[in-house]
């Protein structure tokens, strides 16, 4: 569940890897074992989220995660700026909150918190200018406090409405790829060098080993966002993937997908 593509760093260990496969561009791609499509099954996502809290106000609410209080959300009705030249509008409803967030006077994704006795439902729907609209939803269950969005919180399920085959194609020194949530691949150089990506930050990739691919994504800080393992079963029919993102929200993500 990544939102961001792939490049593939190491070229040393990818050469290895199909020394003896045949001298040309043909044979490497289709002989390639990561190369092809590969179907997420569902079933098996398994997500293990962060606790937060959140201190409501009559102004609006501030998140906390591990002792860090992130931005106060201020739901007036108003737009805010907040970092990066967005601005964000908060209406709070009878079923929670809207927030709207925008950059130039377009709005980029809008989020909706729905909230009960024992559930957070948090449903983000994207518009990026250079793909198809998608959504993500994120549940908590309440774990403290209330009433309403007042008190303690754990992410127990993330989802995302995009779940196409995910595709490799490795040629020569580059490597064409799509991840299931997104609509077209990328084509990016085997040089290790981190790629720069639309809406900000970097993403570097390494071949662990024939069989594993490590991916970093960072933001535009530098900062390490988000860290992906995609392991090749040894008969090349499966990949295991696990995203693990680091403090001050840790949470691990895992799932299987199959070729097809």
């Amino acid at each position: 569940m990544k939102r961001l593509s792939l490049g593939i760093a190491a070229i040393a260990f990818l050469v290895a890897l199909l020394a003896g496969l045949g001298s040309s561009s043909f044979a490497q791609e289709t002989d390639n074992p990561f190369n092809g499509s590969w179907k997420l099954d569902t079933s098996t996502i398994r997500y293990d989220g962060p606790s937060f809290s959140v201190d409501v106000t009559p102004a609006g609410f501030t998140v906390t995660r591990m002792g860090t209080a992130l931005p106060a959300v201020v739901c007036d009705n108003q737009p805010h700026d907040t970092s990066g030249g967005y601005t964000s509008t908060c209406v709070k409803s009878k079923a929670g909150y809207l927030i709207t967030n925008a950059k130039d006077g377009k709005t980029t994704s809008k989020v909706t918190l729905t909230v009960s006795k024992t559930t957070l439902t948090r449903r983000q729907d994207f518009t990026p200018s250079d793909d198809a609209p998608y959504s993500i939803t994120v549940t908590s269950k309440r774990v403290s406090g209330g009433p309403g969005l007042a008190g303690e919180w754990k992410q127990v399920d993330v989802q995302e409405s995009m779940v196409d085959p995910m595709t490799i194609a490795i040629h020569g020194d580059s490597i064409d790829f799509k991840e299931t949530d997104q609509s077209k691949p990328s084509t990016i150089k085997l040089d290790g060098t981190a790629l720069q990506m639309p809406g900000g930050g970097t993403i570097a990739v390494r071949l662990a080993d024939p069989h594993t691919l490590k991916v970093v994504y960072s933001g535009a800080d530098g900062k390490v966002r988000r860290e992906n393992t995609f392991a090749l079963s040894l008969d090349g029919k499966t990949i295991s993937e696990t995203d693990f993102t680091p403090d001050p929200g840790p949470s691990t993500e895992t799932m299987l997908l199959h070729k097809i």
